[in-house]
């Protein structure tokens, strides 16, 4: 970090913890409070793609690699119109960024959207905390003075409303030659729907409160990723229970896996500390395959009942469910993002699987 920077960007800045902890740092992006949930993603890249995703929406995300911004910004690898968590933290951030295709720094890039980061701080120190004692509330401060009561209002905070802060609207269709695929839109549709395309089909959006007849024209429904619990949607179970009657084929995406889940009977339950990163390991437990993931969630997805399914696919490192394929009803889902080729996972046979089971 340059002399120049240390002294234009040197305002300090605290962290506050649920559990009482408070770490001092230094502030860059935009000053001021803001209040999450604190959660750590082991992504050694694609910052920009998680600062833009809407799956990060109402949280303070911490990358565990100690530096941010060293290749910039561009906005072609952003995963949404702007940024929808609330805070930002890291070791060290760079402000002499150097790749062909940077617009621009990281600093610039959160003042301008107004999110609150904090540097300078031992991210090792943080990321073991949460790991030991779970995702928890933490406020980011550039007000010293507002420390206690900041402190004291933790306790009380809770995300909620988060699937309609960051449902934007979407184009209602984008033709194709292949079947029609509706998607529910949860969030964050755009990644399936580009998946979709690159298979030909024509797709289109649907708001998450239309019901199943809205889906009438559609061969099959695709039950988007998004942000928050679970159990804030539960009004939208009476269309995919619906959906499923119809024979109507689904395929649920993170949010939408585990929605899909509740309403074929199963539970969801909260992660200590939740999956995010890309790097999570996933085994397909027909093929014996394991791939890297791409995932960003607190919840699992437990109790399935033995005659709605098998699960698919689970997670290396704790056994949780990742992946379920149902018996009773034309469906399968996954927690994490699935991509096509290219990508280091190359799981776009799961959209390949949906297909058929589409055709």
């Amino acid at each position: 970090m340059s002399e120049m920077n240390k002294v234009q960007h040197g305002r300090p800045a605290w962290l506050l913890l649920q559990d009482g902890t408070i770490l001092a740092g230094e502030n860059f992006g935009a000053a001021g409070t803001v209040t999450g949930e604190v959660v750590f993603s082991t992504a050694m890249t694609g910052y920009q793609e998680a600062l833009t995703d809407p799956c990060y929406y109402g949280q303070i995300y911490l990358q565990t690699f100690p530096m941010m911004g060293n290749y910039g910004v561009n906005h072609e690898d952003f995963s949404g119109s702007h940024c929808f968590l609330r805070g930002c933290i890291v070791r060290e951030w760079c402000d002499a960024p150097s790749n062909f295709r940077c617009e621009g720094d990281i600093d610039t890039f959160l003042r301008e959207q107004n999110v609150v980061g904090l540097w300078g701080i031992d991210t090792r120190h943080l990321t073991r905390i949460l790991r030991e004692k779970g995702t928890m509330t933490g406020t980011i401060t550039t007000d010293e003075a507002a420390i206690p009561a900041l402190q004291q209002a933790l306790s009380g905070w809770k995300l909620e409303n988060a699937v309609a802060a960051v449902t934007e609207s979407q184009p209602a269709t984008i033709e194709g030659n292949g079947p029609h695929i509706g998607i529910m839109n949860l969030g964050a549709p755009s990644f399936a729907a580009s998946e979709l395309q690159r298979r030909g089909c024509k797709v289109s959006f649907h708001s998450v409160s239309d019901g199943a007849e809205a889906y009438a024209g559609c061969d099959g429904v695709v039950l988007s990723e998004g942000p928050g619990d679970p159990a804030e949607e539960a009004a939208v179970l009476d269309t995919i229970r619906a959906l499923a009657a119809a024979g109507k084929p689904l395929f649920g995406i993170g949010l939408g896996h585990q929605l899909l889940a509740l309403s074929q009977g199963a539970s969801v339950c909260r992660l200590h500390h939740g999956h995010r990163g890309a790097s999570q390991p996933v085994i397909d437990n027909r093929t014996k395959k394991t791939y890297p993931t791409s995932q960003n969630h607190g919840y699992e997805v437990v109790d399935l009942p033995a005659e709605a399914g098998e699960i698919s696919h689970q997670n290396v490192n704790d056994g949780s469910c990742e992946g379920i394929r149902y018996s009773h009803i034309k469906a399968l889902s996954v927690q994490f993002r699935p991509v096509g080729p290219g990508e280091a996972q190359d799981t776009g046979y799961l959209y390949d699987e949906f297909l058929a089971m589409v055709r």
